[in-house]
């Protein structure tokens, strides 16, 4: 890629009851580096210090409340779409707890100018270290997070919206194989290492060690999320590759653990069910 992207480049941060200072924090780590950087709070009641909280951020900051929750999806398109028409070819996407470790934001953008790889629609990075080799080149992957990926806006409108029907989960990966299908590359940067947690996590038992480790456990709603849209994906959506529907299922199999360490279990139990039924009755978008 040739020319400096920090120059053409915006960012956005959603926001869902943030803790202020932490958040803070994150968006810290990567926010110099925009510039243009939209706050988009998703929170049904406002957190008043959020204004002032952006204002400490810099000039180039732009915080909206919108008043509800509509879903990652549809702020993700609200940035988009705006950082199309303030001029801008590239967008950061982020959620409020990710956060690059202390320079490495800027080598990031440092390994997208200096990529050779041409028709890239989406850049992206490592956040499972201890589950991706990280390599010195960047590859062409399935499919990326939205946290810490950028997207080229020149082929935004061609890709198409981020898909409002899911709502929260799975909207990352449906956006990356579209990308795919549009005949453009979904590129990431293993050596690009954001910090990024993936639900909570509670202490359980193994039935084959009996040790204790820390499980992933989700809220019931998002398990309820998880299990519409997967089961959405991997038997409606169009235009989905085997590979792809084998990595959807891949990832659905992180529910095991809410099934047996969760300390809501009748609400997860519940939650499934309920994702079952609203998939075979087609409803989607907000629960």
């Amino acid at each position: 890629m040739n020319g400096s992207i920090s120059n053409k480049l915006a960012g956005v941060v959603i926001l869902y009851n943030p803790a202020s200072q932490k958040t803070l924090e994150n968006i810290l780590s990567y926010s110099a580096g925009l510039k243009k950087l939209y706050i988009l709070d998703n929170s049904e009641q406002q957190h008043g210090e959020w204004e002032l909280l952006s204002k400490q951020i810099g000039a180039h900051v732009e915080y909206l409340y919108y008043g509800s929750n509509e879903g990652i999806s549809k702020r993700l398109n609200t940035a988009a779409h705006k950082a199309i028409e303030e001029g801008y070819n590239f967008l950061l996407t982020m959620d409020q707890d990710s956060s690059f470790p202390p320079g490495i934001f800027d080598k990031y953008l440092n390994e997208i100018e200096n990529c050779s790889i041409n028709n890239v629609g989406q850049f992206g990075i490592n956040f499972q270290p201890q589950f991706t080799a990280i390599k010195a080149q960047p590859v062409e992957a399935l499919s990326l997070i939205t946290s810490g990926s950028i997207l080229n806006l020149a082929h935004f409108l061609k890709i198409g919206d981020y898909n409002e029907d899911l709502f929260i989960d799975f909207v990352d990966l449906e956006f990356s194989y579209r990308v795919n299908n549009a005949g453009y590359k979904v590129i990431q940067f293993t050596n690009i290492i954001l910090n990024h947690q993936i639900g909570d996590r509670v202490p359980g038992r193994s039935f084959k060690t009996f040790k204790v480790t820390n499980r992933i456990i989700h809220s019931p709603i998002r398990v309820y999320y998880i299990v519409r849209n997967g089961l959405y994906l991997i038997f409606k959506a169009k235009n989905i590759s085997k590979n792809a529907r084998f990595e959807i299922v891949r990832g659905m199999t992180i529910l095991k653990n809410n099934f047996i360490y969760h300390p809501q279990l009748f609400k997860i139990y519940i939650s499934t069910i309920v994702g079952i039924i609203d998939f075979l009755r087609n409803k989607m978008g907000k629960k």
